[in-house]
């Protein structure tokens, strides 16, 4: 696909180019857009009070796929909104090992609703911290509080130890629920006000109207690069042996973790790709000798993935590896063979994603995309 389809930057144009690309894709591919999911479930609670199967994208019509699975997986990262210096902790059930931490992601305007504070004499980061704890604990996104240091000439997260005349709070605009809501900004900065009203600062409260414009763009642009790509090897005959596919996922550079699932991850801790069990089945380590499994699901979340691109290619050949050392086949959700020709096509609509994502300055798997896209 040439790169003049993103010439333009226009987000329709973009649309039509995917779109375009998943038509062709057919059954060879389950990936499915969760911001589309968010929205309609959240419509479906308020009027029927209940849940509806996930959208999918890259095939002809939608098709229903077990519900949970990938809702919890895709909201791990984020789940209690908590009103500390910073809410980037470690996503939960990762095995006990070292990963080198990447680059802490500041606030930027890009993606969050920012309230500049400033203060005539020094403050410090705790009381700041415990004066904003109370009034922005309603906010429904994640929020973040920053201080100037003037001796690195440089924005930090909040250090209760730091003392600050400049600081700011920023309330994330878009995550995978959605997008903020203007109650959202107007409690954000009436929280905010109310701290500096306690710690003696001067809070400088932006216009909510440009925010929200801008938070619906960007949740419309994120709704179409939001793709999960997952397929199945199943098994031909007989079903393959737990201690087999512990061999090869571990040959092949994943490690079993707390949560069930195999992972590969790169040198700073970021999942490239996902295996379990088909139908949401879980892998323990105690019982995988005396375990055999009907077949494997292979996942890549596009937009947290560095590089996702060349990934697919590493996750293209673990697929092909798997089936061939378990006499399986690479199947999609309605056990279609996934042909190379398929393999090709869901690589270009990968590019296209990479392309877009990196025009906005968001490229795949670094920490503004993994802030986005929890």
């Amino acid at each position: 696909m040439s790169d003049a389809l993103y010439g333009s930057g226009s987000v329709s144009d973009l649309q039509l180019g995917l779109l375009a690309i998943g038509a062709v894709v057919v059954i060879s591919v389950l990936a499915y857009n969760k911001w589309q999911e968010a929205k309609f479930r959240r419509k479906a609670e308020a009027s029927l009070k209940s849940h509806h199967d996930d959208v999918l994208m890259g095939a002809a019509q939608d098709r229903a796929v077990a519900p949970g699975r990938r809702v919890e997986h895709a909201q791990s990262v984020r789940r209690g909104e908590r009103i500390e210096p910073t809410f980037d902790g470690p996503a939960a059930g990762m095995v006990p090992a070292v990963h080198a931490a990447p680059e802490e992601p500041l606030l930027t305007d890009s993606i969050d609703f920012i309230v500049t504070m400033e203060a005539a004499e020094d403050i410090d980061g705790e009381a700041l911290a415990e004066a904003a704890a109370a009034p922005l604990a309603g906010c429904s996104k994640p929020v973040r509080l920053e201080g100037f240091d003037e001796s690195g000439a440089k924005w930090e997260s909040l250090r209760p130890d730091g003392r600050y005349t400049l600081m700011r709070a920023g309330l994330q605009l878009v995550d995978r629920r959605g997008l903020a809501t203007d109650s959202d900004l107007a409690t954000f900065g009436a929280g905010v006000q109310q701290a500096c009203a306690a710690t003696g600062a001067l809070a400088t409260v932006p216009d909510r109207g440009e925010a929200m414009a801008h938070a619906t763009e960007l949740d419309d642009f994120c709704g179409q690069v939001d793709i999960l790509i997952a397929m199945h090897v199943v098994a031909a005959a007989t079903p393959f042996p737990g201690t087999k596919i512990r061999a090869l996922a571990e040959a092949n550079g994943l490690a079993l973790e707390d949560d069930g699932r195999f992972r590969r991850r790169d040198a700073e801790g970021r999942v490239l790709y996902e295996l379990a069990g088909m139908d949401a089945t879980l892998f323990h380590a105690d019982t995988m000798r005396a375990t055999s499994f009907s077949g494997l699901t292979l996942e890549l979340d596009v937009p947290r993935t560095p590089d996702p691109a060349r990934t697919f290619e590493q996750f293209r050949d673990l697929a092909r590896k798997l089936a061939q050392a378990l006499e399986g086949n690479i199947v999609d959700e309605n056990r279609a063979t996934v042909s190379a020709a398929a393999f090709d096509r869901i690589l270009a609509q990968i590019q296209a994603v990479q392309r877009a994502m990196a025009e906005r300055s968001i490229p795949p798997g670094t920490p503004l995309a993994l802030r986005l896209f929890s």
